[in-house]
């Protein structure tokens, strides 16, 4: 599971985690999956820590910037006179993230604001460039409201836009991606995989 890049001129972390994701992360370990997941956003990722770059500065509550480099714009966006950069960790980063990982059955990859698209395309080039044989499924806020938009343009396999898990299982299945294990009814609701996060 993989929470993006944000490509923008400014972002700011109000507690910002990929709830969506998480639950969906929740569901598939009840189903018996192996679950890993890359935050892209991670501002307390201890590898960028020891990246020497300085980290970005945090506030007492967990609230702060994120990992920032500053990149070229796309071409509509050169005359704002504004840096542009890609925010969360070095994409040097997320490739040894994906290889240390077990080579997976699918990668799922969450998006958020729809002008945020820029990231998610990167993100999931960068994903096939190691995992070409891999699908990609993509799912979140923009690939709801952008539906056609993702389709066309975001390179992934599949695009679901449904709020519930049942699509996206329906696809990992259409994939020949079958969970370890029959789903039994719920007597309480799950909780997101916040576990998942450091």
């Amino acid at each position: 599971l993989i929470h993006p890049w944000i490509y923008d001129f400014a972002a700011y972390d109000l507690w910002s985690k990929p709830l969506g994701l998480l639950h969906i992360a929740r569901h598939l370990m009840r189903r018996g999956f192996a679950v890993h997941l890359i935050d892209c956003l991670n501002g307390h990722h201890p590898q960028m820590r020891e990246s020497g770059k300085p980290p970005p500065k945090r506030g007492a509550f967990g609230t702060g910037k994120f990992w920032r480099t500053v990149i070229s714009p796309p071409e509509p966006l050169k005359e704002m006179g504004r840096p542009y950069s890609r925010y969360g960790i070095s994409p040097e980063l997320f490739a040894r993230e994906l290889k240390a990982a077990v080579k997976p059955a699918a990668i799922l990859v969450t998006s958020l604001m729809t002008y945020w698209y820029p990231g998610v395309f990167e993100t999931i080039r960068e994903a096939k460039k190691i995992y070409p044989d891999v699908p990609v499924i993509l799912g979140g806020i923009y690939a709801r409201l952008c539906e056609a938009h993702a389709r066309r343009h975001s390179g992934a396999d599949r695009v679901v836009t449904a709020t519930d898990t049942e699509p996206l299982l329906n696809a990992l299945d259409d994939l020949g991606i079958s969970p370890p294990r029959a789903d039994s009814p719920l007597k309480t609701p799950l909780y997101p995989a916040f576990d998942l996060l450091n």
